[in-house]
């Protein structure tokens, strides 16, 4: 029992410990944190608070534990009653056993009744922990106290941590400066310094009098110091730094140094008299070491990372600066892979700044396609002190232009755009419109899948167009695009017209009136549509893909010859160093070989066709096999085996050339058996259109001869009649243009402004090619002069009729009526020159002998069949079109262009002009060749008997016309399309502009040797 009431008083005066030292810490912790905001106010203060701080805490430490131990830990009975409120189940009888242990009321008990309870009570305290009777709260509530302090504590420091660090320094300096002043005083008067500055700075040397001795300048500067002390003294010196130096004394007061500045810190004088013992110590003075700062480097352009030709000259403009000299100036570029940095020397001016250009030329680096080389400029100064400084500018990249990651980067788009469509078809099969039962609301709904399939639509023609501005994209692809786009608008647009009807008349009427069968119906097509648009996209998609395929294993041969190329030169000069080149490059081949490997083995999965047979080349590009063949060359090097090692690249080289010819079947005949039948109509197209660029070439060069012939007939005659009325047509010509001058279009309505601008233009045609004898050319601008004159008096008579409606006031009516009527004699006088002029060409055929009317009806009636014959091949194309979109919205017009061109020739030539029916000809035979080139070009790689390619795929996004500057062209004579007439005209049109007066008649002559 008497175990248990000392080890409850032990337990109390460790808990009382225990919180004192929480108080301690807590006051420890408001003391610190007051006293440096205290100093920022009154450092003093605030330095006495924060000595202060750790007495104070041990002081509240000890006072709370000792001052409660006192009123806390009892005697015996006091901790015989508190054991008996923490213990229930002992209660009062641990106080009468200490009573009867004391032997108070002894005499009222046996001793053995008495002895039995007091063993009873010390086998019954034994189980008692005295830990158990000790009330721990007290000791828990003060350690949440002080966490919760601490906290306040750190919150307060994270929010103004630095005013409490600078009130703290400034607490400890005003104690080190209380003792500073109270033991040093200047010692010397006003100092002279001259600084002479390191020979890299270029800085003269410079003497500065009457200073307080504080030192500025840049490192490995000589000081010279120059002052007089306030004693006499034997000698003196400089401490710098803790390293003391020897003044020279003259005359006991006259004090001369010199020291180099290396550091910042402080200097201060010591005066000695006769003694060793320093006569007096002078205070410290500042010595600053300027720092030279780092070159600042910028480079101006390029702005951002470009991507550039392999044989590009990039341009790389920068500046440089220093505070004072430039050293070294370079460009600095690393290789993608290469550990190491290259540099080229730049050109840099002598002096503190320099700028300039430098001409990069991309193809000295041997870059691959798609390197990507970050580069930067790097400028050193001329610190001869403590080592040259380096700065640089912001880091660029120049990216290898790559045709393979365009098409790739392009693929990925177009694959996502085949995606969204998939998903509008998805759509459209759901959809509630199919349904014979028709929901309104439900109708109504899918007025969103009408307006994301127009969206699909938009998105797809913005890709196209993105595309199709670029380099080295699948051009068959683009052209894909915009022919499914343009029949798939045209399914959308119908659909949802329907829809609005449909929608329309039921809110109207209550009933569909037959317009829910037709949304059906054209809900229908358009899937029928969309399945044909996927599944040849899908197509398109897996050949650009086993195109590039086949691109990737030529780059996988291409590694592998240079890698042979490399044993060879080896075996022909081993050393220690060519091996280790061997297997450097091994190594950096095997990995360029196995991320070759891995993208081809993802396209292969990716192609979607089912027809492809790559069981052929499934080994061949197991990452497995290739490592392991190069696994093999590299031991067999290692073992010193060239020969060996050669013989397993033939091996590998074998395999790979069967892989290559494996692709290249693959691609010549991929899709020729998912579209067999498009296939073969495909070729019999070709083969017809071939057919009829040749007939029609038989049949215009036959026309061109008759026409040849008539017109040298004709040719005299009209020349001397016209010249005989040039002069009355000029003067006709030139009182209409007067009149038209001096009306203006600002009396007549607003749509008077365009008709007025072009009978003007073309009145200045006429007379300009009147001028010329050119009255071919005269009689074709009178006939359009005509028609504005024409259009003119009309608008004039409309606003005479106008004001005569409205009841316009007098004057306005006259007005309007007299320019009416001079609109309309304007408009007779230029119908008069244009009857003239037509009167001067006889009637078609009227020259030619009755053989050569019979050839031209002859000519005109193939001339029909060969119109007919184009009708055939638009009829072709809509079959082929309801299979593939190979043709799209504006071949389909080209193709009806050429044959209404043939309608035309053949009306011409059956009214027995062959003249025009020539030039109609032409054109017809200019655009089936034009045609007929853009569907070679489409096929270019498509290989024989495989998928046939969009139209389009070989001339959209080329530049220009799209023609290949090779070709040979035919030059067209005055009636091909009429066009030498309209280069005469721009001719004369530029001729309205003038000249300078001392080159006026060069000029002239050499615009009417131009239009003969």
């Amino acid at each position: 029992m008497e175990a248990l009431l000392a080890g409850v008083r032990a337990h109390q005066r460790r808990q009382l410990w225990l919180e004192g030292a929480v108080l301690g810490t807590g006051t420890l912790l408001v003391l610190a944190l007051a006293g440096g905001f205290l100093a920022l106010v009154w450092p003093l203060l605030g330095r006495w608070v924060l000595l202060l701080t750790l007495p104070a805490a041990v002081a509240a430490a000890c006072a709370w534990s000792l001052g409660f131990a006192r009123k806390m830990v009892g005697d015996d009975v006091r901790t015989a009653r508190l054991v008996g409120q923490r213990r229930p189940e002992l209660s009062l009888d641990v106080l009468a056993a200490v009573e009867l242990r004391r032997g108070e009321g002894a005499q009222h008990h046996s001793a053995e009744l008495a002895d039995a309870f007091l063993s009873q009570m010390d086998v019954r305290t034994r189980r008692v922990s005295p830990a158990s009777v000790v009330d721990g709260a007290r000791v828990k509530r003060a350690g949440q106290g002080l966490g919760a302090l601490v906290l306040v504590v750190g919150v307060v420091l994270a929010l103004a941590g630095g005013r409490w660090r600078a009130g703290a320094v400034k607490a400890w300096e005003a104690g080190r400066d209380v003792e500073a002043s109270a033991q040093l005083e200047p010692i010397t008067g006003d100092i002279e310094l001259t600084y002479r500055y390191p020979a890299y700075t270029g800085l003269a040397p410079r003497t500065v009098a009457g200073t307080n001795g504080e030192v500025s300048a840049p490192s490995g500067t000589e000081v010279l110091l120059k002052t007089r002390s306030d004693r006499e003294v034997e000698r003196a010196e400089l401490s710098i730094n803790g390293e003391t130096l020897p003044l020279t004394v003259t005359g006991n007061r006259e004090l001369t140094g010199s020291f180099v500045a290396k550091k910042t810190g402080t200097y201060h004088f010591i005066f000695y008299g006769s003694r060793t013992k320093p006569l007096a110590v002078g205070p410290g003075i500042a010595l600053t070491v300027e720092a030279d700062a780092a070159p600042q480097v910028a480079l101006l352009t390029p702005a951002t990372e470009l991507e550039v030709d392999p044989d590009q000259e990039v341009s790389l403009k920068y500046t440089a600066s220093d505070d004072y000299g430039l050293g070294e100036l370079a460009l600095v570029y690393r290789m993608p892979g290469s550990a190491q940095e290259q540099r080229i020397p730049l050109k840099r001016e002598d002096g503190r700044r320099t700028q300039g250009l430098h001409a990069w030329k991309v193809h000295t680096l041997n870059a691959k396609p798609g390197d990507r080389i970050t580069y930067y400029i790097e400028a050193k100064d001329n610190d001869a002190v403590e080592g040259p400084k380096r700065g640089v500018s912001r880091t660029l990249a120049l990216r290898i232009y790559s045709a393979a990651e365009h098409r790739r980067a392009a693929l990925e788009k177009i694959e996502a755009m085949w995606g969204r469509l998939v998903d509008h078809l998805a759509e459209r099969l759901e959809s509630p419109d199919r349904a014979k039962e028709k929901q309104l609301e439900r109708i109504a709904a899918g007025q969103a899948v009408d307006a994301s399939g127009q969206q699909l639509v938009s998105d797809m023609r913005a890709l196209a167009q993105e595309l199709s501005r670029e380099r080295d994209v699948p051009v068959e692809l683009v052209s894909a695009l915009n022919n499914v786009s343009d029949g798939m608008v045209r399914r959308l647009t119908t659909t949802q017209d329907l829809r609005r009807i449909y929608l329309r008349t039921q809110k109207m009427r209550g009933e569909d009136w037959g317009t829910g069968a037709r949304l059906t119906g054209a809900v229908n097509e358009e899937i029928t549509e969309t399945e044909k648009n996927i599944l040849y996209l899908e197509s398109l998609l897996d050949r650009q893909k086993l195109e590039a395929l086949r691109e990737l294993a030529e780059e996988l041969n291409a590694q592998r010859r240079d890698l042979t190329q490399l044993l060879e030169e080896y075996k022909k000069s081993p050393s220690d160093e060519a091996r280790q080149q061997v297997m450097q490059q091994i190594q950096q081949m095997r990995e360029r070989i196995q991320e070759l490997v891995r993208r081809m083995a993802e396209l292969r999965k990716s192609i979607r066709d089912e027809h492809l047979n790559a069981e052929a080349l499934e080994e061949m590009m197991k990452d497995q096999d290739v490592s392991s063949a190069l696994d093999d060359v590299e031991r067999l090097m290692r073992e010193g085996k060239v020969d060996e090692a050669m013989a397993k690249l033939q091996e590998l080289s074998m395999q790979m050339d069967q892989m290559m010819e494996s692709l290249n079947e693959a691609q010549q005949e991929f899709g020729g058996e998912q579209y067999p039948e498009l296939t073969e109509k495909f070729g019999k197209f070709m083969e017809d259109l071939q057919q009829t660029v040749q007939e029609q070439q038989q049949v215009s060069e036959a026309t061109k001869a008759l026409r040849d012939k008539a017109r040298q007939q004709n040719r005299e005659r009209i020349s001397e009649r016209g010249k005989a009325m040039k002069d009355d047509l000029m003067r006709q010509v030139e009182q209409v243009q007067k009149s038209y001058s001096e009306l203006g279009s600002e009396r007549l309505d607003s749509r008077s402004a365009a008709p007025m601008a072009e009978a003007q233009s073309q009145l200045e045609n006429l007379k300009n090619a009147l001028k010329q004898d050119d009255f071919d050319l005269a009689s074709e601008a009178a006939q359009r002069a005509e028609e504005m004159a024409q259009q003119l008096a009309a608008l004039g008579e409309r606003q005479r009729q106008l004001d005569e409606m409205f009841g316009n006031p007098p004057d306005a009516r006259e007005q309007s009526a007299q320019m009416a009527q001079r609109l309309q004699r304007d408009a007779n006088r230029v119908q008069d020159v244009n009857q003239q002029l037509q009167s001067l060409f006889p009637q078609p055929g009227s020259q030619m002998s009755a053989q050569d009317r019979q050839q031209l009806q002859q000519l005109g009636q193939q001339q029909q069949s060969l119109e007919q014959r184009a009708q055939g091949l638009r009829q072709q194309m809509e079959e082929m079109e309801q299979t593939a979109p190979l043709f799209g919205k504006e071949a389909g017009e080209q193709m009806e262009g050429i044959g209404q061109r043939m309608g035309e020739a053949a009306q011409r030539m059956q009214g027995q002009d062959p003249g025009r029916g020539y030039g109609e000809q032409q054109a017809a035979l200019d655009g089936l060749r034009r045609f007929q080139k853009q569907m070679r070009e489409s096929q270019q790689g498509g290989g024989k008997g495989g998928l046939p390619l969009p139209m389009g795929a070989g001339g959209r996004g080329r530049e220009g016309n799209g023609n290949d500057p090779r070709d040979k062209v035919e030059l067209p004579d005055e009636d091909a399309f009429q066009a030498p007439k309209e280069f005469r005209k721009d001719l004369l049109d530029a001729m309205k502009q003038g000249a300078p007066e001392r080159y006026r008649e060069q000029v002239k002559r050499y615009y009417e040797e131009l239009v003969k």
